[in-house]
């Protein structure tokens, strides 16, 4: 991603997290737990891993000459075994002999494996962070317009009466799925990777499997049942999450975006110098969080099909495949961070115009209560003669643009069984709202019980 268009897609801290010099911090955490799991179990010498323990906290990254390191690479196939190389010369500089253990009885891609582990948790705990912070931005919104009668919409069209804290309320019942889903999956998806060349180990003899258990012990990682070398369902799974997030947000972001348009405006981003502005038309108020949030949904699915394609490998290591998710990955990681960062900052700043919403109810002239008028006659006069009158008087409403209130109200069919007073209380959109206020409180009820 270029430099300048980080700020407007993605987000610093998970920039940082998938940057070079992270990747390296996190494969040289994975060779020093690698060393302290053995030297535990008995197969290198506990000299040997304090060693490589110092050499990694006193040299760290520093150790590694990057260069060198990024031509290596392409000559290689993969960064794991130049970096090797690198790291135990830097181990042997201080000690020869603790120098022969490094990598012991490892393959490149249970460093990789386990470093792209270890990046994720990290990640994901920025993750979670915006995400709770969004569901608690949302639910703040939820609750302040739980009352706020809006027009709801349905194929871009006007529909029926709802509260815009109806519809901050199923943003943050999204939210919270995202959440569980995210603790559910944590278990299985950060798990160590430990399996030597073919996932057998048989280069630690008869302690292999006290070796992985040591080793994602040392990590704070879950033991894995077997080796995942050729089984990428944990790292799509996590790719997957995080596209579900991203596609949560370009839902939000479209509909903020749609309720900005001019002849709308219903609700506003926050406002800021230099944001949303034209370079050309002073008057314009861009939805511009909106544009990088859908930017994303727009960029991630593509991405998780290079994801999808990548779950298809040859035999115990792949060729190609799992090289495909170095590159897709951590951009939707970013992606997601990014879009959230912005999700947050609109749902924190949101403007809401209280009097356009109620504008926007009344440029039908009561159309949006055809469907109230047509409930209320239906068990007088059964649903279908309902429907078709309540049609009837629509038609007539749009061809002598007048207010179906004053239509209805000149049927005979209706004067028979309302009064001018019970018609005009059908036409109130606040008295066709159905269970909104049950939806919310349930969302909000929710809400409280996670927080205890």
């Amino acid at each position: 991603m270029s430099h300048l268009y980080a700020s407007l897609f993605y987000q610093v801290d998970m920039t940082e997290i998938f940057s070079d010099h992270a990747l390296l911090k996190y494969m040289i955490q994975a060779e020093v737990a690698l060393a302290k799991a053995q030297a535990q179990v008995g197969v290198i010498p506990e000299s040997a891993a304090a060693i490589i323990a110092d050499v990694a906290n006193t040299q760290g990254v520093q150790a590694i000459d990057f260069e060198n390191l990024a031509v290596a690479t392409g000559l290689a196939g993969n960064i794991a075994i130049p970096f090797v190389k690198q790291f135990t010369a830097a181990v042997k500089a201080v000690d020869e002999d603790a120098s022969r253990y490094v990598h012991w009885g490892a393959t490149s891609q249970d460093i990789l494996d386990t470093a792209c582990i270890l990046q994720a948790r990290d990640a994901l705990d920025i993750v979670e962070f915006q995400l709770r912070h969004a569901y608690a931005a949302s639910l703040e919104l939820a609750e302040k317009y739980r009352a706020e009668v809006m027009i709801g919409r349905t194929w871009l069209q006007q529909a029926l009466p709802i509260t815009f804290g109806h519809k901050a309320a199923r943003w943050a019942s999204g939210f919270k799925r995202d959440l569980d889903r995210l603790e559910q999956m944590k278990a299985r998806v950060l798990t160590a990777q430990l399996g030597g060349a073919v996932g057998s180990l048989a280069s630690l003899l008869d302690q292999g499997s006290k070796v992985v258990e040591a080793y994602a012990t040392q990590l704070n990682l879950s033991v894995p049942t077997c080796t995942w070398h050729g089984e990428r369902d944990r790292i799509i799974e996590i790719a997957g999450f995080l596209a579900i997030v991203v596609g949560n947000t370009g839902k939000m972001a479209r509909d903020w975006s749609l309720m900005m348009q001019t002849e709308i405006a219903e609700v506003f981003e926050p406002t800021a110098k230099g944001r949303g502005g034209s370079s050309t038309m002073p008057h314009k108020r861009n939805p511009v969080a909106a544009a990088s949030i859908l930017a994303a949904a727009n960029r991630v699915p593509a991405l998780m099909s290079s994801m999808y394609q990548s779950m298809v490998q040859e035999h115990e290591r792949s060729l190609g495949s799992w090289h495909a998710e170095w590159l897709a990955l951590p951009e939707i990681f970013q992606l997601c961070a990014g879009a959230l960062q912005r999700t947050v900052e609109v749902l924190q700043g949101l403007e809401v115009n209280s009097k356009n919403m109620q504008r926007n109810i009344e440029t039908t002239q009561g159309l949006i209560m055809a469907e109230a008028v047509m409930m209320a006659l239906a068990p007088k006069m059964g649903r279908l003669n309902a429907h078709h009158l309540v049609e009837k008087a629509c038609k007539q409403a749009v061809a002598e643009q007048s207010h179906l209130q004053d239509i209805v109200s000149s049927f005979v069919e209706v004067k028979q069984y309302f009064s001018a007073d019970e018609l005009t209380l059908i036409f109130k959109p606040e008295s066709y709202l159905g269970n909104i206020q049950d939806q919310i409180d349930a969302v909000l009820k929710e809400a409280k019980g996670e927080a205890k």
